[in-house]
């Protein structure tokens, strides 16, 4: 769902004078944001290394650009006054935008360590409990994001930023009417009418009017130019799921120029995987590798053009997924069912982590997983809840087609 993680980037002066800032997605805030991989809160267990050959860390190999100088700065200063409400929310903002910008999962855990004097207050800074919210949603802990976002509405019900994150997560979980009431909840917001819109319109896309949504979407492109690279990306994902390779593309190129984040880059590297561009896909993503979901694409490229580095990768995805268990992380179910799809060729067990996947989110790249798994199983029964909520509500996506009949 491109618009949450493209909005994460936008802020909005409401008439109020509130800023509308969206919360992260699932798995790269997940989410990424479904896109999170090995995320240390701050209270967890140290994670010892059982080998001496163990990777525990990855060097920067980039120079600082101005967002991370400014974070070094305000963290400097966290640390001289970690009590101060009004160094700590900055330097969770940052660290959220960073984690979303390169795929690095650290920033998940700096995050939550400047918001842990107030993480357990019952008196929590309506700041704070938002934030808390779009953490736990990067962790998969979607009830418990939304029971603090219900508690930020019980105090404001008109509070724009909890309304779209809200209604990101509740479209996540495959709760369609949920996310409507709240993208029709927060066009009552004023200034907030363009975001509320495309929020249906993309809801609109997913279930079967592709061509009213994408209509939608471009009116509001040209009423509102300050919108136009998270609206492409939209109707990127929208051209993709009607089958219009060529828009598409198009579309993508645009967001991509525009935000060159590890969300935009795993879905322009999908599509052109679809497309059977591997070779792109490399130039694309490589220097990204910390990045799990990005590393499994860049795997996927290897494997296509018989690339030597393949082994290697792959060795590094199992490596990381190991590391994920033991810590009881069950983060990237999805991006682990391909890999045993894709790359181990073991059907069955990506069946099972596809089916548990499902328990968690509802995309299309999850039903998508979760059909391709029971038909390389031979199982069909396998993949009967996806059938039936594809049907339930209508979902349009050529992509799915094929796994349907």
């Amino acid at each position: 769902m491109a618009w949450v993680h493209t909005l994460a980037r936008l802020d909005m002066r409401t008439a109020t004078g509130r800023t509308l800032r969206a919360g992260c997605r699932s798995a790269w805030l997940a989410a990424w944001l479904s896109l999170l991989p090995a995320i240390f809160p701050a209270h967890a267990a140290p994670f010892v290394p059982a080998r001496d050959d163990v990777i525990v860390e990855r060097l920067r190999d980039r120079p600082l650009d101005q967002t991370d100088r400014e974070l070094r700065k305000l963290r400097a200063a966290l640390r001289q006054a970690p009590g101060q409400l009004a160094l700590a929310v900055p330097v969770a903002q940052r660290c959220i935008a960073i984690a979303r910008r390169d795929g690095d999962p650290r920033y998940i855990g700096y995050a939550e360590a400047a918001l842990m004097p107030w993480w357990q207050r019952g008196d929590m800074p309506p700041s704070v409990r938002l934030l808390k919210a779009v953490l736990l949603q990067s962790l998969h802990q979607f009830g418990p994001a939304l029971q603090e976002l219900d508690a930020l509405l019980a105090q404001d019900a008109g509070n724009a930023q909890a309304l779209l994150t809200s209604a990101s997560i509740l479209q996540v979980q495959g709760r369609y009417g949920e996310a409507g009431a709240r993208c029709l909840r927060l066009g009552e917001v004023p200034g907030a009418a363009d975001y509320a819109n495309a929020c249906l319109a993309d809801l609109r896309g997913l279930q079967g009017d592709p061509a009213s949504a994408a209509a939608k979407l471009e009116e509001l492109r040209s009423a509102n130019p300050a919108l136009d690279s998270w609206l492409r990306l939209l109707e990127a994902e929208l051209a993709e799921r009607a089958g219009d390779a060529q828009e598409a593309q198009r579309e993508f190129a645009f967001a991509l120029s525009a935000a060159n984040d590890a969300y935009t880059k795993a879905a322009y590297a999908d599509f052109l995987l679809d497309q059977g561009r591997p070779a792109e896909v490399i130039t694309l993503l490589t220097g990204s590798e910390r990045s799990d979901p990005l590393l499994l694409r860049l795997a996927l490229a290897y494997h296509a053009t018989h690339d030597a580095r393949l082994a290697a990768s792959v060795s590094d995805l199992q490596s990381r997924f190991d590391a994920a268990h033991l810590r009881g992380d069950r983060l990237h179910l999805r991006e682990e069912a391909r890999f045993a799809l894709e790359l181990q060729g073991q059907p069955n067990a990506a069946l099972a982590l596809a089916q548990a996947n499902w328990e968690v989110q509802k995309e299309p790249a999850d039903m998508r997983i979760l059909l391709a798994s029971a038909r390389a199983a031979n199982n069909k029964d396998g993949a009967e809840p996806v059938r039936r909520f594809i049907a339930d509500n209508r979902i349009s996506d050529v992509r799915l087609t094929g796994y349907l009949q």
